[in-house]
């Protein structure tokens, strides 16, 4: 709403991923609503397109997934609507120190490597100090 980019230095794109979206969103063309949009968000979403951004109406969210490279989110099933919402996080029960690297290899032999060196190191990696903390 407020027309800034949100820096986000912390964010790993998967390169090995096909996210249709990825750099294409919203779409500029009917071609991109084939990439596995729900069918009732992919007859509404051009009608919320407009000069190359995405409006989202007033009393509705736009939601991303965390891991926006693998994510069912907004931008395959639509806006969420406010009377949707039943409540706000509360609480950080746990927090996990990470790099970029801890994820970018997703290879099979990678993965149960990095399971292994979590449960390992999880004593150190955990971030003591943001656990059990309130959110405001």
């Amino acid at each position: 709403m407020n027309r800034k980019r949100l820096s986000e230095p912390y964010v790993v794109h998967d390169l090995i991923s096909d996210d249709p979206f990825g750099d294409n969103f919203p779409p500029t063309d009917r071609y991109y609503l084939d990439v596995g949009l729900r069918p009732e968000w992919a007859g509404q979403i051009m009608k919320y397109v407009q000069r190359d951004e995405i409006v989202v109406p007033p009393d509705h969210y736009f939601v991303m997934g965390d891991n926006r490279d693998r994510s069912w989110d907004s931008r395959y099933w639509g806006f969420v609507d406010r009377d949707a919402i039943m409540g706000r996080p509360m609480l950080i029960y746990w927090s996990v120190d990470a790099t970029a690297e801890d994820y970018t290899d997703r290879s099979l032999p990678a993965t149960l490597r990095g399971m292994g060196q979590t449960v390992l190191h999880l004593p150190n990696q955990t971030r003591w100090h943001r656990m059990l903390r309130e959110v405001h």
